[in-house]
Formats: C-alpha cells, sequence, structure tokens
C-alpha cells in the first residue's frame, strides 16, 4: 500500500505538482468550482432522495411500463437477502476477491433501498441483510493488496463502485441503526474514506479514470459522512481530482478522448455524484457537465450507439439516467426543445439488442463494472417518468470543437436511409490513445460498415491490443512508413477548415503532420447525403511508403478492378447489406489482408481489410463510398483522367475533380484549381450545381464560372438563363467573389452560409 500524503495550497489551481507528479492543464475541458460545500447538518436519507420523495419513489413503478420493467427487475434481484459471500484471504484468486466486494456491495445497496421502500415491519428483513453487510464493511483482504497493479483483484476504478455502493446503503439504513451498530459502520466508511484520500494521487500518473473513479467514490463517500469533521478535506481532494480529469481528458464539446467505453465506465461513478452532490448540498454540478451528457447525442449513429474510437466497444447512452436533470434546460442540440426531452429521445431511440444479447451469452453488462454496479437499481432511482421524447433539429452534420466531425444526412433511427459517417481527428490525450488520426467509421442501411477494430478480445491487458487493435493499420488511416499522423504538438488537435453545410455537398478536410515530417491532408465530402468522397494527399519531406488502408468490418470482400464490394450478412448490428468502394489513386499496389475485429467484448472475429500502397514524397488519391441494399442498388463510379496530381471521375451525371497540384486543371468542361470540384449535370448535359472545396477557382464550359479573393468550399445551385444564384459558403469567413453566367455578372462580398445572390439587370 502506498500512503503519500499530499497536501493543497489551492485546489483550484492545475497544473498541480505533487512530488513527481504534474496535471496537465492544456486542453478544453470543464471543472466543477473548486470550494467543497458540506450542508449545515448531516441527514438520512439525502443521498438519491429525502424521507418524503419515499412515496413518489414507491409509485413510479406504476408509472410506465419501463419503471414497471426496471423495478421488476430490482424486484427479483439475486443479491435480495442474499447469504453474505464467504470472506477471502490474499491468496484467493483475483477473480473471488473482486466479485466478493461487489457482490457485498451490491447486498447492501440493494437491500437497504428495498428497505426504504417497504411499509412498517415488511422492510425489516432487508435492513437487518444491509446492516449486515455495512457491519462487516471491508473484511477481506483489501488493505493487503496494492490497487495499482495492473489486473488488481481490488483495482481502485472498482472501489470506486463499492464506495458508492455502501455510502448509498448506508444512508437509506441509518436512522434504524442502534447507535452502536452506526458507529461501527461509520468506522468502516470512514476508514475506506481516509484510505482513497491518502492514496487517491499516488495511484495514478495522469488525471485519467484511476484518479477520477475512486475520486467520484471519495466524494460520494464525503457527502454521506458530512458531519465527520474530515469530510471538507475529503470532498475537496475528490473535486480536485475529479478536476483534473474533466479539464483534461473531456474536451469543451464534451467529447470524451478515451473513447466511448471509458466514458461509460466514469459515467456510472460521476453521474451518481452529481446527483449526491446536488440533493445533499444543493450544487448543481449538471451544468459544467452538461457538454458530457450532449456529446452521446452528438455521435450517435443511426442505432443510437456511441462509436468504438480509441479504447473502446461501441456503447449504447443511456441518457434516461441522467434526462431528469434536464428540465428546460436549452441545448444546441434542439431550437426548442430542452435537454432532458433530446436525452428522452436518445433513450427511446436506441437499439438496445446487441448488448441485451451480449449479456445473455457472457454474462457482461455494457458498463464495464458487471460484477460491482447495481445498474437496475441506479437506472429506477434515476429514470424520470413523463418526459417528452423529442428529436434534434440542428443541423445533423457537427463539426465538433474538439476536431470529431459526424456526418449525417438527418437524426432518423433504424433507418435502413440514414447515413453517418464519424471523422476522427482530436488531439490524443496521454493514455487509452489509439494510432487513428483523420480516421473515419461509417454506419450506413442500419448496418456498421467501415469500421474501427475496436478495442481488443478482452481488455486492456490483452497483448492483442498493443499488437494490432491499437496500431495504425487497424483504422481507417493514411500510413507512412507503418506509421499514423501525429498532433502537431501536444494537446493540439488537428486542423480543419473548408467546413461547408449544404442540402447536397457537406464536407471538411482535416490535416496532420507524420512523425519523419510531411502532412496528411483528408478531405471528406458527403454528397447527395447518400455517398461519399474521400480524398487524401500526402506530401513527405523525402521519400516513404504510403499506404491508404480500408476496413469494411464485419464483411466478405470481393474485388473487381477499382471496386471492393463489401457483402453484409444479417448479425445483431444490422441487416444484410453492401458497400461498394472505389479506389482511384497512379501508381498504387493492393493487397488485401486479414485482422481482427471487436464491437462488443468477447465477439471478435477476423475479417479482410485493404491496404493501397506506393512509394513517394506525394500522393494525391481519392476513396468512394456508396452503401446501398444489394449490389443491384450500388451506383458505378468510372476514372477519366488519373495521373499524380489529378484524378477525374464521374458517377452517373456527377462529374468530379481532385487536384493535388493547386494549379488549375481542366477535365472536359470541369475546370478548377480546387482540391475537389463537383458537377451535377441534368440530362441535357448543362450542370444545375456546382461545387468546390479548398480553390478560388470553378468554371464549367462557357455557362458559369466562379472567382474568389481567398480558397473556399462553395456550393452553388444554378439553373441556366435564371438571374440568380443560390450559393452555399463555408465557415472559413468572408470572401469576395465574382460570379459570371452566360449573360450576367455579380461580384461582391459572400458570407458563410446560406445567400441568395440576385443578379442585376
Amino acid at each position: 500500500m502506498r500512503n503519500r500524503i499530499f497536501f493543497f495550497i489551492t485546489l483550484a489551481l492545475l497544473p498541480v505538482c505533487r512530488g513527481e507528479i504534474t496535471f496537465p492543464d492544456t486542453y478544453t475541458g470543464f471543472a466543477l468550482p473548486a470550494d467543497p460545500v458540506l450542508p449545515e447538518v448531516e441527514s438520512h436519507p439525502s443521498l438519491w432522495f429525502g424521507p418524503e420523495d419515499v412515496p413518489g419513489l414507491i409509485a413510479k413503478r406504476d408509472a410506465d411500463a419501463h419503471a414497471a420493467m426496471v423495478w421488476d427487475e430490482v424486484a427479483q434481484s439475486e443479491f435480495l437477502l442474499a447469504p453474505l459471500p464467504e470472506i477471502p484471504s490474499a491468496s484467493d484468486g483475483t477473480k473471488t476477491i473482486h466479485k466478493y466486494y461487489g457482490t457485498l456491495t451490491q447486498i447492501a445497496a440493494i437491500n437497504g433501498f428495498y428497505y426504504q421502500v417497504s411499509p412498517g415491519e415488511s422492510g425489516e428483513p432487508f435492513l437487518a441483510k444491509a446492516r449486515e453487510a455495512l457491519l462487516r464493511g471491508y473484511a477481506g483482504p483489501l488493505y493487503e493488496l496494492d490497487p495499482i497493479i495492473k489486473g488488481s483483484a481490488v483495482d481502485e476504478i472498482y472501489q470506486a463502485v463499492w464506495a458508492q455502493n455502501f455510502a448509498a446503503a448506508y444512508d437509506w439504513v441509518q436512522p434504524a441503526l442502534s447507535p452502536e451498530e452506526n458507529k461501527a459502520i461509520r468506522a468502516n466508511l470512514a476508514n475506506h474514506a481516509e484510505y482513497l484520500y491518502e492514496n487517491l494521487f499516488s495511484w495514478a500518473d495522469s488525471p485519467h479514470n484511476h484518479l477520477s473513479k475512486p475520486a467520484w467514490g471519495l466524494g460520494t463517500l464525503a457527502l454521506c459522512l458530512s458531519g465527520d469533521e474530515r469530510a471538507g478535506a475529503w470532498l475537496g481532494r475528490a473535486i480536485a481530482a475529479s478536476n483534473g480529469n474533466t479539464r483534461y481528458f473531456f474536451g469543451e464539446d464534451g467529447i470524451y478522448r478515451e473513447g466511448s467505453h471509458y466514458y461509460t465506465f466514469s459515467l456510472i461513478n460521476f453521474l451518481p455524484f452529481l446527483y449526491h452532490y446536488r440533493n445533499v448540498s444543493g450544487v448543481d454540478g449538471f451544468r459544467e457537465f452538461q457538454p458530457a451528457f450532449e456529446w452521446p447525442v452528438a455521435s450517435r449513429n443511426g442505432k443510437g450507439w456511441i462509436p468504438n474510437i480509441e479504447d473502446s466497444y461501441i456503447r449504447p447512452y443511456p441518457s434516461q439516467l441522467v434526462a431528469g436533470a434536464y428540465r428546460g434546460r436549452p441545448t444546441f442540440l434542439s431550437s426548442s426543445a430542452s435537454l432532458a426531452e433530446i436525452l428522452q429521445w436518445n433513450f427511446e431511440n436506441t437499439d438496445y439488442s446487441p448488448f441485451e444479447a451480449a449479456e445473455v451469452e457472457d454474462g457482461f453488462n455494457y458498463t464495464g463494472a458487471t460484477w460491482d454496479y447495481p445498474i437496475h437499481l441506479v437506472e429506477y432511482l434515476c429514470y424520470q417518468p413523463g418526459i417528452k421524447a423529442v428529436a434534434p433539429d440542428a443541423g445533423p452534420t457537427l463539426f465538433g470543437p474538439s476536431g470529431q466531425t459526424v456526418f449525417r444526412n438527418d437524426w432518423s433511427f433504424d433507418s435502413p436511409d440514414h447515413r453517418y459517417l464519424l471523422f476522427q481527428g482530436v488531439a490524443e490525450a496521454n493514455n487509452h490513445e489509439h494510432y487513428e488520426h483523420l480516421s473515419f467509421i461509417l454506419q450506413a442501411e442500419n448496418q456498421m460498415m467501415s469500421s474501427d477494430a475496436g478495442y481488443s478480445r478482452g481488455s486492456y491487458a490483452g497483448p492483442e491490443r498493443t499488437a494490432w487493435y491499437k496500431t495504425a493499420e487497424a483504422h481507417n488511416v493514411v500510413m507512412v512508413n507503418g506509421q499514423a499522423p501525429v498532433d502537431r504538438r501536444v494537446d493540439r488537435t488537428p486542423d480543419s477548415s473548408f467546413r461547408l453545410l449544404s442540402p447536397f455537398m457537406t464536407c471538411e478536410i482535416k490535416s496532420a503532420p507524420y512523425a519523419v515530417g510531411g502532412e496528411h491532408q483528408r478531405l471528406i465530402a458527403m454528397i447527395d447525403g447518400r455517398w461519399f468522397a474521400i480524398v487524401d494527399r500526402v506530401e513527405l519531406p523525402q521519400t516513404g511508403e504510403i499506404a491508404v488502408v480500408m476496413h469494411g468490418g464485419r464483411a466478405q470482400l470481393s474485388q473487381d478492378g477499382p471496386r471492393s464490394l463489401w457483402s453484409y450478412r444479417e448479425d445483431a448490428y444490422g441487416p444484410a447489406a453492401v458497400l461498394g468502394q472505389w479506389f482511384f489513386g497512379d501508381g498504387f499496389q493492393f493487397e488485401e489482408r486479414s485482422g481482427e475485429l471487436t464491437y462488443i467484448k468477447g465477439d471478435y472475429a477476423a475479417f479482410p481489410y485493404t491496404v493501397n500502397t506506393r512509394s513517394g514524397k506525394a500522393m494525391l488519391s481519392v476513396g468512394i463510398l456508396d452503401p446501398a441494399s444489394s449490389p443491384e442498388s450500388l451506383s458505378e463510379f468510372a476514372v477519366d483522367a488519373l495521373a499524380s496530381d489529378r484524378i477525374a471521375f464521374r458517377g452517373g451525371r456527377t462529374l468530379m475533380q481532385a487536384n493535388g497540384s493547386g494549379d488549375r486543371q481542366l477535365q472536359g468542361d470541369l475546370e478548377s484549381d480546387a482540391r475537389l470540384a463537383v458537377a451535377w449535370m441534368k440530362e441535357g448535359g448543362e450542370p444545375t450545381r456546382l461545387a468546390m472545396v479548398g480553390g478560388r477557382y470553378l468554371r464549367f464550359s462557357d455557362g458559369i464560372k466562379v472567382e474568389l479573393s481567398a480558397p473556399a468550399a462553395i456550393a452553388l445551385e444554378y439553373e441556366p438563363g435564371e438571374k440568380s444564384v443560390v450559393v452555399h459558403l463555408s465557415e472559413d469567413g468572408e470572401v469576395r467573389a465574382t460570379i459570371t453566367t452566360e449573360a450576367s455578372r455579380w461580384e461582391g462580398a459572400l458570407y458563410p452560409g446560406l445567400q441568395d445572390i440576385v443578379f442585376g439587370p
């Protein structure tokens, strides 16, 4: 056991040096007010509810079908009136010791709750059982074992849940305890709180979840034992540790940089703490944490799942646990609905079936703490019936300030027409990171398609994680000499530019350097809300091996020239579907390889992926992703011109040109200096819409010409002979423009967004 004690001068300041530890304060997250607030008088129950709330809590079980279902799960819990498990010794196996404390603390919590909701004498057996578990306390080897050894049976991340279970149980039974029982149980809990307090900052070398999770457990203990003279110090240190985590691992938009798995794994502790702090002390930390509850909605795919970026499996977002805390609270996700209503919509429009099936199959739920976390009890406590579900009405494509972009065509749920592509460009944190800069994942036709390989077969400790899952080649990246791009400097998000929103073309360019020098620029465009163009440009200071990696997910692969056909069977993640992928690039060698993929823990298998490789100091390539229900529904794409700095291609009546030189390039009637230029053609050959990304000049035949004062992304809706043009301009800023048609000319300033340009007589 480590017993270093750290003293605080000012809890609010970061970075804070504690011995050799310096916590970074170089990212954009959020923090709770640093000064701890405790109530004037300790009272019980108060963590989850007060005595006056008990009748409503009991009545809630009849409020709707979901409340009834969760109530039944609690009522049928294996922990109700269960015998206490046998006390293990330090020499017993990891699983035995871990499950012992998880079981013991859940017995205490669930029986304590049932005592509160059971009238009169009917509650006595539950009181007795909770009291028995609490009086045992942490008997066993907890304090003999080192929690920071990898795979420890008493890892501090699990102690967080045990602490919150025991604190809730004590809060519920305290009024019925004898003075002697009360003293003994408080001593057990206070001893654990002091243990967490003394060791908290020596357990973690950075403010990741091994610091924050036990901190939230310590915070709950402090609130539960608020009458203890040490409670203020406990709560202050818990808040300082929490703030270290939320400032650094969260972004200003709420993204958790360690990935969705560790977001959920943290939520099971910070959500109870936020409720406890509000209920006991009146401090509403939900205000500061609001971005963290919005991000999972912003990043969800068409099934409601948050992505398996970084060390993560796909995860549902249990937004029903927090919806009640945001009644009446505005959100950027809606122009009129409260965040509570958006969170309720998210809950009602999430497919839980793969996670439920996985739990039946292997016994693990989606929280990452199956042996410890009383999932149904917490859901019953948090769920608020009667909140209206309202879908977001924010634009479905969202450009996150932290660098994660989600391209969507709508907010529909479980629809084969839904299109979702996540473009990942977030500064790496210093824990649980994967080599995935400028990667993407695709979900369409209700099926997971171009996918990240995921977390690992089983856990962080598995050797295959470092040998495969976190490597660059396990992601949809462009590698140089086997390496993915890196941050420009520590915690610097890759650059994003030319962000354009329009009904028929939405796009963005992200760029990041390589460790060997040079840069990768990746342009992704969603076209017609149906398919995607991916333009990659690499420039290096010296010759290197450049490889474009593409994972198709849980699919079988067939190859026909430049087209890869990814075929998906109906499975737990969606129906049968196909993805047509075209790759155009000069001098590339194609290779099919095989690698593991895991969406949910334990559900791993090897699937094909492709690598297109060439040597050089520069390269230009184009990838097309066209999801469809069947091969017969796929579009056809063909290349018209292929060179090292120019690729002209077409799909139906859509003409496109990728430009790697920055000079004006002419292909047929389309001329531009842009990274990507697109023309949508009528049946008679005239353009109806034009777009360019990262250019100043765009011309189609003699019909229309656009000249800009600075590079921008622009989309135009144009009808030959009409005296107006509808213009959509990227968010980069104002530009001067000259637009010339067959008979008219307009010159003036264009501003980001939508404008209707009317020509003079």
